[in-house]
């Protein structure tokens, strides 16, 4: 498809389905590729740590990075970034937002991420839809926000965005953002999903002239990459960068490889964990582990096909997987390389036990909070801080019992 070489998928002998219990409340359980895809077991290695709260009134928080000195930028939904000192205090909200920025219903301000080099340049990064030159979109069951991406200077007294930049339009209605080693900027574009929404309606992640269910890349300035691997290819956006996307909501690169991974929401079940190969289609909607909300198949029913990826790990029936940060700290050595992804619908926090790149272990962690868990994000102190979802945010901060 598109020109690629179709990838062997890799096949496991034919499993018992997970016990009804274990399965999507209508029966549903889909066939793993391999053993381990799904329903790892709980890990024998665990660890025990204390939780406590870190920064409190925070209110429908999306995203929030350490920046160099140790504090924490964080985004809200409704359109604020806002700086938590080392205290747990949280600031004012910053001035200078983008007055075009459409801020309802779910929409509004997603990803705010600083540039690595922001101890010196006080860049940052940040996505957030605007209404399509003021009228809604067609069809009108899409969500009416458009995904800009944007790139600023946070002034000297951090009390206003200066030099607000539009870096690229992402067609979207949603998005995470995250810095690449090499300094490019990934970004995910959504499409509409929710009840009501069938994803065949939605073809545009196979399309290669539309940004829309993409990981896009481009360039801090906004140029984009001359390796893209659609660059030079005919009717084909240059700033894609891998096709075949629903809703992804956390993205994170691998500390040892430099790839990026990324969580993503299934419609009803068949949510996944992604390992992005430039150039590689997802198959959404053409395949998935998950049913449409009215109980019928996305699709044709399938869950695999030639010259599509495979997801690294899914969930049926869903948790609503969200930030997700890989473990690279010395605090919890039975830890170290694992894979930590935010559940909204779960209300929990998953600790993904990682090895060559394979899920062989899944424990639910916070699972007595029964808070929704928006991200996750490893400190300077090696210690795990969790965002909790809602206009009662909370950090969380876990640290190994004493």
């Amino acid at each position: 498809m598109f020109g690629q070489t179709p990838r062997p998928i890799p096949r496991a002998p034919v499993q018992t389905p997970p016990a009804g219990e274990s399965a999507a409340p209508d029966g549903y359980a889909p066939i793993p590729e391999w053993a381990g895809q799904t329903r790892a077991p709980r890990p024998a290695k665990t660890a025990a740590f204390d939780v406590e709260t870190f920064a409190t009134g925070i209110n429908g928080a999306f995203a929030f990075h350490f920046l160099p000195d140790g504090r924490i930028i964080l985004s809200e939904r409704p359109g604020r970034i806002r700086i938590v000192a080392k205290d747990g205090q949280v600031s004012e909200p910053i001035g200078g937002m983008p007055t075009s920025m459409f801020a309802a219903g779910g929409q509004g301000l997603y990803e705010v991420a600083p540039d690595r080099d922001f101890a010196k340049n006080r860049v940052i990064y940040f996505t957030y839809t605007v209404l399509p030159d003021g009228r809604m979109p067609v069809p009108p069951q899409r969500s009416p926000g458009i995904l800009m991406v944007a790139r600023a200077r946070l002034s000297a007294d951090e009390k206003r965005l200066e030099d607000v930049k539009t870096l690229l339009n992402a067609e979207g209605t949603g998005g995470r953002l995250i810095q690449a080693p090499d300094g490019t900027l990934f970004i995910t574009s959504t499409v509409p999903a929710g009840p009501g929404i069938l994803s065949t309606d939605w073809m545009q992640p196979q399309q290669l002239d539309s940004n829309m269910g993409k990981v896009l890349r481009i360039n801090a300035d906004g140029s984009i990459p001359k390796d893209n691997p659609f660059v030079g290819v005919a009717g084909a956006h240059p700033e894609i960068y891998a096709l075949g996307f629903r809703d992804d909501q956390g993205v994170a690169i691998h500390p040892r490889t430099g790839k990026l991974w990324i969580s993503e929401h299934g419609p009803r079940g068949g949510d996944e964990i992604d390992a992005i190969e430039k150039g590689r289609n997802y198959g959404h909607p053409v395949i998935s582990y998950g049913h449409e909300y009215s109980g019928k198949p996305v699709g044709d029913g399938k869950t695999s096909a030639p010259g599509m990826e495979q997801p690294v790990y899914f969930w049926t029936p869903d948790i609503a997987p969200a930030g997700i940060a890989f473990y690279t700290g010395k605090l919890f050595p039975a830890w170290q390389g694992d894979l930590f992804v935010g559940a909204l619908a779960g209300r929990h926090l998953v600790r993904l036990v990682m090895s060559n790149d394979r899920v062989v272990g899944e424990e639910r962690l916070l699972v007595d909070l029964k808070q929704r868990i928006r991200g996750v994000a490893q400190g300077p102190d090696d210690a795990l801080y969790v965002l909790t979802d809602g206009n009662e945010g909370k950090i969380l901060k876990l640290t190994p019992r004493k």
